[in-house]
């Protein structure tokens, strides 16, 4: 099996997980009632108002426990929790191929569940502050944002996000899709960070080169290629030699 079939697998699989479905279409309506409560607050009582500021705070949390945790462990998880991990790799499946399948479908299932929760929030927000600032006002802050700095701190974004779940699928893989995993997966961003400080300290002695290297990202983009090759290099020794 081709590294593509193993892709549509995941997908279709991830697509037919009805309680992860469920729990998303829930955080969607969650999210429009609190938009639609907050860009319309003068028409709200001041205990009416803190209870919704209050609510949407802990919504915007749910949503980044949920995005960049709780789901994503899932969908990395499903084999070894429905015990077809090992069946999939005696019926031919490479563990190479599915592990960078694997990969590349949680982060696919990831933006399209982020692009479906965060659209609604998102589009109305947007259409509220252009009514009330004038849709040129809006257009120019936008275009303000979209200055060459903001390229290597967006692709140092992306690559800090794909690290995270390269870190968490290796927590998987080496605890067997166990709860466990997630502490380990804290664990390992505990030595991420102590290691980064550490390497941060030691080239920080040229001030002129560390501040070039901060001021466009170079440093942070660099560190996060280290943790995603180095952490995929662990997840896919473990996978190989595991026994399931």
């Amino acid at each position: 099996m081709n590294a593509r079939l193993i892709f549509k697998m995941e997908i279709f699989k991830y697509l037919r997980d009805k309680y992860y479905l469920i729990a998303n279409l829930i955080l969607l309506g969650l999210n429009a009632i609190a938009t639609i409560a907050l860009v319309n607050y003068e028409h709200l009582s001041s205990s009416l108002l803190i209870t919704s500021i209050t609510s949407a705070i802990l919504l915007f949390v749910s949503n980044l426990v949920f995005l960049g945790i709780i789901y994503p462990f899932h969908l990395l998880a499903i084999d070894y929790k429905n015990r077809v991990l090992a069946l999939m790799v005696a019926s031919g499946v490479n563990r190479n191929k599915l592990f960078f399948a694997k990969i590349g479908a949680v982060i696919l299932a990831n933006i399209v569940v982020s692009f479906i929760l965060l659209v609604v929030p998102i589009a109305t927000i947007l259409y509220q502050v252009g009514n009330l600032g004038g849709w040129d006002e809006l257009f120019r802050d936008m275009g303000v944002l979209l200055v060459p700095q903001m390229i290597p701190l967006s692709i140092n974004a992306v690559l800090s996000y794909v690290a995270g779940l390269f870190i968490l699928m290796t927590a998987v893989i080496m605890t067997q899709g166990k709860t466990l995993s997630i502490l380990l997966y804290f664990g390992f961003n505990i030595l991420v960070g102590i290691i980064t400080s550490f390497v941060n300290t030691l080239v920080s002695s040229d001030y002129a080169f560390t501040r070039q290297l901060n001021g466009d990202g170079i440093f942070g983009s660099v560190i996060e290629l280290v943790v995603i090759l180095v952490f995929g290099l662990i997840a896919l020794q473990q996978l190989r030699h595991q026994n399931l």
